[in-house]
C-alpha cells in the first residue's frame, strides 16, 4: 500500500513538474515575442527604381509578434529578385512589399503586396498629374460627378483619403498623358464597392500625399463648378483652412 502511494506521489509530482515546465516555456515564448520568423533585408543602400539583385538581399530572424504584415518573408526571396524598388532602401533596412514596384504586366508580386483584409483595385484616373504617382505612394481619391438637378454643373467629391498605391499601368507611347492612366490601389472590400460605382459614373483623380502624411481631414464639403464661377465663393474656397484632422494607421483610407 505504501509502495502504491509512493508511486502515485511520484506520478503526480512528475505531472505537476511537466505542467510547470510547459507554462514556463509558453511564458518565455510570449515574453520574447514568439518563435522567430525569417524576413528579408537590404544588404546595401539601393536607389529608387533599381533592380534588386540576389546579392542585395539578406535575411534576419525576428520574433513573430514583431513582424509587420508588409514584411517580405525569407521564403519569398525568389519572388522579389530582379524586381525594381519603389523607394530608396538603406543598408540593414527590412524589406516591405510596399518597397517593391508592381507593374500590371508583372503578375508575380501583385497578390503578395495586398495586405490581409485589403483588395487590389484598378481605377482609371484623369489628367497629367497622375504620371507622378508611383507604387508605395499615398493618395486621396477625388471624383467629379454631375451635380444633382443640373446637367451643366459638376461637383468635386473626396471619396477616399490616405490610400496606398500598389502599382500603375505602364504608359503607352500612343496614349496622350492628358488622357490619364490606370492606378492600382489597396482598398477594403467596401471601399472597392464605392470605387466600382464611382468608376462607372464619375471621373476620378488622385491627389499625391507626402510619404509620411497619414492625416485624415474631417468634414470636407463638396466643391461645385457653380461656386468656382462666382468670384466671392471661389476666393472663399481658395482661402479655406483645413478642417479637423485625425491620424490613421497606414493600412487604409477613410471613406
Amino acid at each position: 500500500m505504501k509502495a502504491r502511494a509512493a508511486i502515485l506521489s511520484i506520478v503526480i509530482a512528475s505531472v505537476g513538474a511537466f505542467v510547470v515546465w510547459m507554462y514556463l516555456q509558453r511564458f518565455e515564448a510570449e515574453a520574447s515575442g514568439g518563435p522567430r520568423v525569417g524576413v528579408l533585408m537590404a544588404l546595401r543602400s539601393v536607389e529608387p527604381g533599381s533592380v534588386l539583385k540576389e546579392e542585395d538581399i539578406g535575411e534576419r530572424w525576428i520574433p513573430q509578434a514583431y513582424v509587420e504584415t508588409r514584411a517580405i518573408r525569407s521564403t519569398d526571396r525568389a519572388r522579389i529578385v530582379n524586381l525594381r524598388t519603389a523607394a530608396p532602401l538603406q543598408a540593414q533596412q527590412s524589406l516591405m512589399w510596399t518597397d517593391i514596384i508592381v507593374q500590371n504586366d508583372d503578375k508575380r508580386a501583385v497578390s503578395a503586396v495586398v495586405q490581409s483584409g485589403m483588395r487590389a483595385v484598378t481605377i482609371h484616373t484623369e489628367g497629367r498629374a497622375q504620371s507622378l504617382v508611383r507604387p508605395g505612394d499615398r493618395v486621396d481619391v477625388i471624383a467629379t460627378v454631375q451635380q444633382p438637378g443640373s446637367s451643366e454643373h459638376r461637383s468635386g467629391v473626396v471619396l477616399l483619403q490616405n490610400v496606398l498605391v500598389l502599382g500603375r499601368s505602364a504608359d503607352s507611347p500612343n496614349t496622350p498623358a492628358s488622357e490619364g492612366s490606370d492606378v492600382v490601389l489597396s482598398l477594403t472590400l467596401q471601399q472597392s464597392q464605392l470605387l466600382a460605382v464611382a468608376n462607372d459614373k464619375a471621373k476620378l483623380t488622385v491627389a499625391l500625399r507626402a510619404p509620411d502624411d497619414v492625416r485624415i481631414q474631417e468634414g470636407i464639403a463638396d466643391v461645385t463648378s457653380a461656386a468656382i464661377a462666382e468670384p466671392e465663393k471661389r476666393a472663399a474656397l481658395a482661402k479655406a483652412k483645413s478642417g479637423p484632422v485625425r491620424f490613421d494607421s497606414p493600412g487604409g483610407g477613410k471613406w
